[in-house]
């Protein structure tokens, strides 16, 4: 299957060089274009990626301010080629080793619709996992069947992401798209991943998402959409 992958970086400089590299290498042998998206960074991280980006199988994809954690990756799906039939999206921070990414491709060629990681150990520090701990409660709380529900990267089936159409632009995309595969009977798969600490700059996620998260999940319980 030819994969598309949204990568999104805020205020990452640290990190780019390390986490291209194991892209790259996670990569090797796939018909895989990368969008790597500066998502309004003011560090230099736009900088490097250009640096790195050849245009092909590596393409830089720039915004202005920082659009959310959903709308960067958003953007860096529509920025992808047509031809991928497999879409999907993995984080800048290099906490999860992209080697998963061939695993999460076969699985979709195997049958399933969505393929994601699931952490089953994590090393990232006490806050993180204490807000990871209040969402899956909430999500459990809701009838979500999948573990982890946050676990990145994620790839799903051009056509599954078609039907569900997530429009998440903050923290809730991860969520939105695991409730509305599970309320559409498609297909989830799950491989296992190590949550590794990060080796700079810090982590975006905090109390405030947990207020948004709170928030979407409310509107969902309404309606069964995001917004």
């Amino acid at each position: 299957m030819r994969l598309g992958l949204a990568v999104p970086f805020y205020d990452e400089a640290p990190l780019v060089d390390a986490v291209v590299a194991d892209l790259r290498r996670a990569l090797a042998g796939l018909d895989a274009v990368v969008v790597l998206v500066d998502n309004g960074s003011t560090d230099g991280t736009g900088r490097k990626l250009d640096a790195l980006a050849d245009g092909g199988r590596l393409r830089a994809l720039h915004l202005p301010e920082n659009a959310g954690y959903g709308g960067g990756i958003l953007a860096g799906l529509r920025a992808l080629p047509g031809d991928r039939e497999a879409v999907g999206w993995a984080w800048g921070d290099g906490q999860v080793d992209p080697a998963i990414l061939p695993r999460l491709l076969r699985r979709l060629e195997d049958g399933a619709d969505l393929a994601k990681a699931r952490r089953v150990e994590r090393r990232d520090g006490w806050r993180r996992r204490l807000v990871t701990a209040a969402y899956a409660g909430v999500m459990r709380g809701l009838g979500a069947r999948t573990r982890d529900v946050n676990g990145c990267p994620k790839l799903l089936r051009r056509a599954a992401f078609a039907r569900i159409a997530p429009r998440s632009a903050d923290w809730f995309l991860d969520a939105e798209v695991v409730l509305a595969a599970e309320s559409l009977g498609l297909r989830i798969a799950e491989e296992p991943a190590v949550m590794a600490p990060r080796a700079a700059g810090r982590s975006k996620v905090d109390w405030r998402t947990v207020a948004e998260f709170a928030g979407h999940l409310a509107r969902w319980r309404l309606t069964g959409r995001a917004g």
